[in-house]
C-alpha cells in the first residue's frame, strides 16, 4: 500500500525549486561597475579604453576618469589603457565600485604592442541582447528612480546628480529622448514597451549643445 506524502513535503519542494531558480537567475545576470582611472599624482585619466580580459569594450573614461561597465560573472580582470601612462590592470574581486591608478615611471606601451601581446584591440562584436524586462515598474518615473545610476525622481522631476544645471529658461532636467526624437515627456510610456535606458553624461553629451548641459537620458522601445 503506497504511503501518501503530506502536503507540506511538496511545499517544502516547491520552494526549495523556487529558491533554485532565483539563485539560477541571478547567477546568470551580470553586475554593473563603476569605476575611475587615475594618472600617477591621483588626477583623472580622460578617454582611457577599457578592456576586459584583453578585449577591448570601447568604453572610454570621461573628462573625471569615470567610467561604467556591465561585467558577466566570468571576467577576472579589467584594464585601463592610455597612449600617455600605458595599461594597468585590476583583478576583479566583486566591488562594484573600483580605482585603476597608473604607476610612476610605468612602461608605456601603444595599441600595436597590445596587439602583439594577443590583446584585442578591435573589441568582439557583441552578440544581440534581449530587451531587458521593465514590467514589473508601474510608470517610467519609478523605473528611472531604480534604474538610473545618479537619478533623484519627485513626481513627475528629474534630476540626475553630478550635471552642471542649465540656465533658468531651459530648466534643470535632462534632456529626454525616445527612439531618436526629443520628448517633453514619458508619462505616456508604459515601462513593459522600454528595450533600454542608457544616461548620457558630461562631454559625451555635449552632441546635444545646451540642451544636454543637465544630462541626456536616451530610451529606445521594443519593437
Amino acid at each position: 500500500m503506497k504511503t501518501k506524502q503530506p502536503k507540506s513535503y511538496f511545499i517544502i519542494l516547491y520552494f526549495i525549486f523556487i529558491g533554485s531558480l532565483i539563485a539560477q537567475t541571478a547567477e546568470s545576470k551580470g553586475i554593473r561597475v563603476s569605476g575611475t582611472v587615475l594618472d600617477p599624482g591621483h588626477n583623472p585619466v580622460k578617454k582611457a579604453v577599457i578592456y576586459l580580459d584583453s578585449v577591448n569594450t570601447r568604453v572610454r573614461t570621461d573628462k573625471n576618469g569615470h567610467f561604467e561597465i556591465d561585467l558577466n560573472h566570468d571576467n577576472k580582470v579589467i584594464m585601463a589603457f592610455s597612449s600617455v601612462y600605458g595599461i594597468q590592470s585590476f583583478n576583479l574581486d566583486g566591488s562594484k565600485e573600483i580605482q585603476i591608478v597608473f604607476p610612476e615611471g610605468g612602461p608605456v606601451v601603444t595599441e600595436e604592442n597590445l596587439s602583439e601581446l594577443g590583446f584585442d584591440t578591435k573589441g568582439k562584436a557583441r552578440s544581440k541582447k534581449e530587451p531587458k524586462d521593465y514590467s514589473k515598474y508601474l510608470d517610467m518615473y519609478q523605473l528611472i528612480a531604480t534604474e538610473v545610476p545618479g537619478a533623484q525622481v519627485n513626481g513627475t522631476k528629474i534630476r540626475l546628480r553630478g550635471n552642471a544645471l542649465n540656465s533658468v529658461n531651459s530648466g534643470q532636467e535632462p534632456l529626454l529622448i525616445v527612439d531618436g526624437t526629443v520628448v517633453s515627456s514619458i508619462e505616456y510610456i508604459m515601462p513593459r514597451d522600454v528595450a533600454s535606458v542608457e544616461v548620457i553624461r558630461d562631454e559625451n553629451a555635449s552632441l546635444y549643445g545646451t540642451r544636454g548641459a543637465n544630462g541626456v537620458i536616451v530610451i529606445k522601445m521594443k519593437k
